[in-house]
């Protein structure tokens, strides 16, 4: 294994040169920091991060807890998050909990053995194991994708309630009166909890009146248009908890000759890609998740840097878009 002194005698220089060197320090003449890199090249060398970590006391690390791997709006966060970190030589750690609070104990816990300099994780309602782990890990966390007064360190996101509040308003506003909500069967996160509860205020409901709940997929929006029409109940609208269940439910719509919006209206959450092509395009929730990957990096890069910030609270907002699938001609 090819070692930091091999390097050095290479380019003839001093160990602690070859250190200022990979540090990027400033104090290295340009063409002696050139032999020392091509000493480098030449041998093959690897710095051990493991060794420069205990020495620093940082690992360079930053761990982010997602629910699953392979949705657009998680990607879109960690990837504009890993895109700021790595521009200061830090790298994410990703694992997926599933919306097991038992799952995400245990990746916190893996994560926190291995020593990152801070965490992020997704969402704000933890359970008491999982609040304690993270309170106690001595490190930056951030929190996202949703808003709390208590948040651990600090939080940014969007308030999910409100945006939910200001969808239904909106079709409210538009003269539908009969309006369910369908919202997530399995793995039932805060983030859908707070959509449910925003609906329920908005239209002075409450309990299970005026709710469907199905899987957040495909199959699962085009159930919610098979129970609800088949019910025999009046229904106007229907507001779903995902962009998913609703270009679900609105191809189960055209399966079934059912005009949108003439006949029911459909609304979504989240703005997917998908959302203003399909036909007709979705009314939805837009939510900046690139710009909000990218201040909880920022924010994470600040306080290693020894920053204090004074506001823990951090709120990106929300757009509510209106398309196709809600308007109605005059």
């Amino acid at each position: 294994m090819v070692r930091l002194s091999d390097v050095a005698k290479r380019a003839e220089v001093g160990v602690g040169t070859v250190s200022r060197v990979l540090n990027d320090s400033a104090n290295v003449s340009a063409s002696t920091r050139q032999k020392v890199l091509d000493a480098i090249e030449e041998l093959g060398y690897v710095p051990n991060l493991v060794a420069r970590s205990l020495a620093a006391n940082r690992t360079g690390l930053i761990a982010a807890i997602i629910p699953v791997l392979g949705y657009t709006q998680h990607f879109e966060i960690i990837q504009s998050m890993s895109e700021v970190l790595q521009a200061k030589r830090m790298n994410l750690m990703i694992g997926a909990c599933g919306y097991s609070d038992e799952v995400k104990l245990q990746v916190i816990e893996g994560f926190l053995a291995r020593r990152p300099d801070a965490i992020y994780v997704t969402g704000v309602r933890h359970t008491k194991a999982v609040r304690t782990a993270l309170e106690r890990s001595g490190i930056p966390v951030v929190e996202g994708c949703n808003l709390t007064d208590h948040p651990i360190d600090t939080v940014v996101g969007y308030s999910n309630f409100n945006a939910s509040v200001d969808l239904t308003r909106l079709l409210i506003d538009r003269g539908y009166r009969h309006i369910w909500h369908v919202t997530i069967s399995k793995d039932f996160i805060g983030r859908a909890r707070d959509r449910l509860e925003g609906f329920q205020w908005a239209t002075s409901t409450a309990g299970g009146q005026n709710v469907v709940q199905c899987e957040n997929s495909f199959d699962g929006g085009a159930e919610a248009v098979r129970l609800v029409t088949d019910s025999g109940v009046k229904v106007e609208a229907l507001t779903f908890a995902t962009d998913v269940m609703a270009v679900g439910g609105l191809l189960e719509c055209q399966r079934r000759g059912i005009a949108v919006p003439e006949r029911l209206a459909i609304a979504g959450f989240g703005d997917l890609t998908i959302a203003k092509s399909i036909n007709p395009s979705l009314t939805t929730v837009k939510v900046d998740r690139i710009g909000l990957g990218r201040k909880a990096a920022e924010i994470i890069l600040s306080r290693l840097e020894g920053n204090d910030h004074s506001s823990r609270v951090v709120d990106v907002g929300f757009e509510v878009v209106e398309r196709e699938s809600t308007r109605r001609s005059d």
